[in-house]
């Protein structure tokens, strides 16, 4: 009968050890699987984090100029030569003696009215008397314009028109005339109004031209002979005041 209790003890006290045995080994085996795969949590994280640090590089990229670009956006040494010598081919036609002439032209300015004016190169501003501009012809001294510029607020149109009038009549009462000047008023639009006369004396004439700009008005007296025939010419430099 002990022999029997015996055999049992052993057998419950073996069943035991051995049940201990296999639950100290199954636990380890876990804990070492879910230190070594990342959670859910962790993966959406870590993709999160990718996909923030990909779209900063490509941000700085575009922010970043290329080559390209920075060469379009600077002036090319072959476009600035380009509008240099624009600048210095400037020209001027004018009718003389029937024959149609092209010429260049430079800018001056007044000292005392401040307008700028383009005129032929061998021609010289000069400042005549206070309100008073001559515009010279350097290889002919018969010909030359005066020129009055004053402003809107201080004069009408009408009447610098009626004193231009009155001093070409008192010039030769019985041989003026009115210049038709339609067509330049239909050709530049930024002159408002024009109007012109002319005294003829012998070979020598004497042309007054009113024009009425935006914020101005310009009073041209030009000085002509029927040989040199520069009223045009003169007239289409006085047009370039402003």
């Amino acid at each position: 009968m002990k022999k029997t209790i015996y055999q049992v003890g052993a057998v419950v006290i073996l069943s035991a050890f051995l049940a201990a045995c296999n639950t100290d080994t199954d636990e380890p085996t876990t804990t070492n699987a879910a230190k070594e795969e990342p959670t859910e949590t962790e993966q959406v994280q870590n993709e999160e984090q990718q996909e923030t640090n990909e779209t900063t590089e490509t941000s700085e990229s575009d922010d970043s100029p290329s080559d390209e670009q920075v060469e379009a956006t600077e002036p090319s040494e072959e476009t600035k030569a380009e509008q240099e010598d624009k600048a210095d081919n400037s020209t001027l036609t004018y009718i003389s003696n029937g024959q149609p002439f092209e010429e260049k032209v430079v800018t001056s300015t007044s000292d005392e009215m401040n307008y700028t004016i383009q005129h032929l190169e061998n021609y010289t501003l000069t400042s005549e008397e206070p309100g008073v501009d001559s515009l010279l012809n350097n290889a002919d001294e018969a010909t030359s314009m005066q020129i009055e510029v004053v402003k809107k607020e201080d004069v009408t149109f009408d009447q610098l028109k009626e004193s231009a009038k009155e001093t070409i009549s008192a010039i030769a009462p019985e041989n003026t005339k009115d210049l038709d000047l339609a067509s330049t008023l239909s050709e530049r639009k930024d002159i408002l109004n024009i109007v012109g006369y002319e005294a003829l004396l012998e070979d020598e004439k004497v042309v007054k031209v009113v024009i009425e700009r935006e914020n101005l008005f310009v009073t041209l007296t030009i000085y002509d002979n029927v040989q040199a025939d520069l009223t045009d010419a003169f007239l289409q430099m006085g047009l370039t005041i402003q």
